[in-house]
């Protein structure tokens, strides 16, 4: 499974940068991807609630992730289940690791993860270690919750070796009216790794980030508390797509 040609840095910025994530030919850092990925955000607090609501959305979605509060209560047993049920999708565990890397993401790849999740506040030894144990084995991508400067840190995070990074605005500012165009708009420009965008994304606003330059869109609630979830999940799947033409 190839994620990108080429090495892991360099040539931010440049028309001529591309990479592949299955197949799936990705542009450079400020143009508009041509094959976006929607991923799914398995917040919930139960194994059966995990696999309920997959087999109800699996065809629409491109990565599955095993949410933390799903971690914090079942552990990587969920990531198990999902890789054996789903094989031809990508699993991410979202361990949020900031300590130990290459053992909590080995932890995380030896149980079926193609992706797992370090926190871009990390200490680079960390990141380095989380990278090192993904060699061979699957993917690191760089949760940059909570980073003062998310543009500076994207940056120091590409030359670390990080295949992928995520811009995420946090839960418990969701009543905030938070932007998720600003620092996408920042960032975008100056890395050539895949860029995901989570928190409070939907169905109104998924067009708007593929626009603005993410490559993968992570959605959780809109999708699993709709009426609908397998309905709105192609919905959004196809914004998304249509935001590429």
């Amino acid at each position: 499974m190839g994620w990108r040609d080429g090495d892991s840095g360099g040539n931010a910025g440049s028309s001529e940068t591309s990479w592949k994530i299955d197949g799936r030919t990705f542009s450079a850092a400020n143009s508009v991807n041509r094959s976006p990925q929607l991923q799914l955000a398995v917040d919930v607090l139960s194994i059966d609630e995990a696999l309920a609501i997959v087999e109800v959305v699996h065809e629409s979605v491109d990565i599955i992730e095993v949410g933390t509060p799903l971690v914090i209560e079942c552990g990587l047993k969920p990531v198990e289940l999902l890789k054996e049920k789903y094989p031809e999708k990508q699993v991410l565990a979202d361990l949020k690791i900031m300590d130990a890397g290459s053992i909590e993401a080995s932890s995380g790849f030896g149980r079926g993860a193609d992706i797992v999740t370090v926190l871009g506040l990390a200490d680079e030894a960390t990141i380095r270690g989380a990278v090192e144990a993904a060699d061979g084995r699957g993917r690191v991508m760089a949760d940059l919750i909570q980073v003062p400067d998310p543009a500076a840190r994207a940056r120091e995070l590409v030359a670390m070796g990080v295949h992928v990074l995520c811009l995420h605005t946090a839960y418990d500012r969701r009543d905030e009216g938070v932007d998720p165009l600003v620092e996408l708009h920042a960032v975008r420009p100056v890395v050539d790794v895949p860029l995901g965008i989570a928190g409070g994304l939907k169905l109104e606003n998924a067009a708007d980030v593929v626009a603005g330059g993410a490559d993968i869109v992570v959605v959780g609630g809109a999708i699993q508390n709709a009426e609908d979830p397998a309905e709105m999940a192609a919905e959004i799947q196809r914004a998304m797509r249509g935001a590429t033409v």
